[in-house]
This record gives structure tokens, C-alpha cells and sequence, in this order.
């Protein structure tokens, strides 16, 4: 007779009661997770992941004639196509990942109900799938760069690319962070769910990007950094474009420090909420 293996899955008791490990052994349902994602997000669209490439040039256009042209607001030298450009690339990521991380426990009532699995597997899962879509986005900006290149207005493409691929951990730690904060607290508070688009649509407007970081009173970047690190890791993103930033050391540790204690928060919260989120359901 065959050995049968029996696998007994127990609570978690603590609030520091995490198992990383765990979601490890989950990578195949991750990336399964992360395909489906890509899959339904344009299925059954007149034009598909096109759409990743014109949401961000309307928008781009929109901001470059109203509130560079009509409103004459600088854009720190730089071309305002690009300057806009290279921060909602970033912008975007972030806010899709907040928004579907938010929603996991919603959105996922009827899975999560079912069959057992780290839940945490969903909104990294979103993190991936949307970072397909920043892929695509980022190849966008790198064109306009390289048309501005040709045209004398930038230096164009730069070492300095090399280190967006940092930038993009940063924003994905952060976005992550306030996902799992938001899920977490939507699980038990339904207006959370509400309130999500509201807060993203006032984030954009706090958010250096219709407006250069620099613009800050320099006494207040290390608080800006604090409070809210998206702010400089957008001005970051835009140092890889080009070369020139308001941001210096003090700013990108307060911004590191403020991610890393927020991620961690979030994912304690979570982990402890998930025990109880569909008794809540």
C-alpha cells in the first residue's frame, strides 16, 4: 500500500506569525494568478492592451495642454510630454495595484471561501500582472525619450536607466504596502471600498507629477519623504530620464524607512485580518 502524504494546516496564533516560506511554495498558483490577471483584464476589448499605451498618452496630452500650456505651470526645463510622461508610467502602476489590492478580499470572496491557499498569493499576484503593464508603458516613455534625443531637448537614453529597475522595487514595495493596508481594512469596513478611488484621485494631486519636485520648499522634502515616498520615488524615476532631481540622500531614506515600516505593517495586518475576513463576508 502507498504511502499517503497528509498535509494539516493550522492557525497562525500571533501577530508575527509569518510564513514567507509558504507563499514561496505557491509560485506556480502566483504566476497562474498573475496570467490570469493579463488575460481578463482585456478579454473581450475593442482594442485590447492598446489601451496601455493610450490611456497614458491622453492623459499625457491632456496635462501637457492644460496645465503646462493653459495654466503655465514649469515643468523644471524639461519637455512637458516626457516630464508628464515618465510620472504617470509610474503613477499608473501604483495606483492599479492599490486599487486591485484593495479589492482582494471583495473580489475574491467566493475563491477564498473554497479552497485554502496563502492569500497573500493574490494581490503579489497583481503586482506582478501590473508590472507587465509598466513594462509596456516604460517602452512608450523610452520612445518619446529617443525622439527628444534626436531633437537636441534631452540627453537621451543614459546609464542612468540602469537604476530604474530600483525604482520600480521601490514603487512596488510602497504599492503593495498600501494595497494590503486597504484590503485589510476593506474586509471589515465596506466603505473602505468607497472611499480607495477618492484617496487615489487626492494622492495624484499631493504627488509631484503635474509639478517638479523641486517646487517643494527644501525645509520640507525630508517631511514630503515621510509622509508620502511616492513623491520621491516618482522625482527618482525622473532622474533615470533626465539626470536632474531635487531629491537627495535625506530624502530617499525617509522614503525607504516609511515604505519598509508601512510594508511590513501591511502585511501583519493582513495576514491577521485573513484568518476572519469571510466570517466577515
Amino acid at each position: 500500500m502507498n504511502a499517503q502524504q497528509i498535509t494539516i494546516i493550522t492557525p497562525r496564533r500571533g501577530w508575527f506569525d509569518l510564513d514567507f516560506w509558504h507563499l514561496w511554495r505557491y509560485r506556480d498558483l502566483l504566476l497562474l494568478f498573475a496570467m490570469r490577471d493579463i488575460k481578463v483584464r482585456y478579454k473581450q476589448t475593442l482594442l485590447g492592451p492598446a489601451w496601455l499605451i493610450l490611456q497614458p498618452l491622453a492623459l499625457t496630452a491632456a496635462l501637457t495642454t492644460v496645465i503646462s500650456g493653459i495654466a503655465g505651470i514649469s515643468t523644471g526645463g524639461h519637455p512637458a510630454p516626457i516630464f508628464y510622461l515618465t510620472a504617470l508610467v509610474l503613477w499608473s502602476y501604483f495606483s492599479q495595484v492599490v486599487s486591485t489590492a484593495s479589492q482582494v478580499f471583495i473580489a475574491n470572496g467566493h475563491l477564498f471561501s473554497k479552497i485554502y491557499f496563502p492569500r497573500l498569493v493574490v494581490p503579489v499576484s497583481s503586482l506582478l500582472s501590473n508590472t507587465v503593464a509598466l513594462a509596456i508603458q516604460l517602452g512608450v516613455a523610452l520612445a518619446f525619450l529617443l525622439w527628444y534625443q534626436l531633437t537636441g531637448k534631452v540627453d537621451g537614453l543614459s546609464w542612468r536607466l540602469a537604476f530604474f529597475p530600483l525604482v520600480i522595487i521601490q514603487i512596488a514595495a510602497f504599492s503593495l504596502a498600501v494595497g494590503l493596508c486597504l484590503g485589510a481594512s476593506t474586509a471589515k469596513y465596506r466603505d473602505t471600498a468607497h472611499m480607495t478611488p477618492f484617496l487615489i484621485q487626492i494622492w495624484l494631486f499631493v504627488t509631484p507629477i503635474i509639478f517638479p519636485f523641486s517646487a517643494i520648499p527644501e525645509q520640507y522634502r525630508t517631511l514630503i519623504g515621510f509622509l508620502n515616498p511616492l513623491a520621491v520615488i516618482i522625482d527618482e524615476g525622473r532622474w533615470c530620464f533626465f539626470g536632474t532631481s531635487a531629491v537627495g540622500a535625506p530624502q530617499i531614506a525617509a522614503a525607504l524607512v516609511t515604505t519598509s515600516v508601512v510594508l511590513f505593517i501591511g502585511v501583519v495586518i493582513f495576514q491577521r485580518v485573513e484568518r476572519t475576513a469571510m466570517d466577515m463576508l
